[in-house]
C-alpha cells in the first residue's frame, strides 16, 4: 500500500464531502422555506418545495453509493484517508448539519400536524353547526356533511 494512494483517496473523499457539506447546507435552506411555508399557508409553494425534497432523498441515496463505491475499492486505504483531520472536521460539519436539518423538519412535521388537526376540529364544527341548523328546522335532508367524511 502506497503513500500516494492513501493522499489520492483522501483527497477524493475530501472532495465528495465538500460537496455533500454543500448539499446539506442547501437541504437546511429548503428545509427553512418549507417552515416559512407552513406558517404563512402557501400551499402552492409546498407543493413545490416536497418535489425538491424529493429530489433531494435521491440525491442523498446517490451520496451514500458514492462513498460505498470508495470504501469497497480498498477498504484499509480507505479507513487511513478517512482518519486525515481534515476529512473528520467535515464528517463533523456535516454530522452537524444533519442534526439541524432533522431538527428543522421535526419542527415543520410537528407544526403540519398540528394545522392538521386544527382543521380538523374547525370541520367537525361546521359539521355540528349544520347538524344543529338542520335539527332546529326539523328537515333532516339539511345534513350537508356526512359524518366523518
Amino acid at each position: 500500500m502506497e503513500y500516494s494512494q492513501v493522499v489520492e483517496l483522501e483527497e477524493k473523499l475530501l472532495e465528495l464531502l465538500r460537496q455533500e457539506y454543500s448539499f446539506y447546507q442547501s437541504l437546511y435552506l429548503l428545509f427553512d422555506k418549507q417552515r416559512d411555508n407552513l406558517r404563512f399557508e402557501r400551499d402552492q409553494k409546498l407543493i413545490d418545495l416536497y418535489h425538491e425534497i424529493e429530489k433531494a432523498e435521491k440525491r442523498i441515496a446517490e451520496s451514500e453509493d458514492k462513498i460505498a463505491k470508495l470504501r469497497g475499492e480498498n477498504r484499509k486505504i480507505f479507513n487511513l484517508a478517512a482518519t486525515s483531520p481534515e476529512v473528520k472536521k467535515l464528517v463533523t460539519s456535516i454530522a452537524t448539519l444533519l442534526k439541524k436539518n432533522l431538527a428543522l423538519i421535526k419542527e415543520n412535521e410537528d407544526f403540519a400536524r398540528n394545522k392538521r388537526n386544527r382543521i380538523e376540529e374547525e370541520l367537525e364544527q361546521v359539521r355540528n353547526m349544520y347538524d344543529i341548523m338542520a335539527h332546529k328546522e326539523g328537515d333532516n335532508s339539511a345534513k350537508v356533511f356526512d359524518e366523518k367524511s
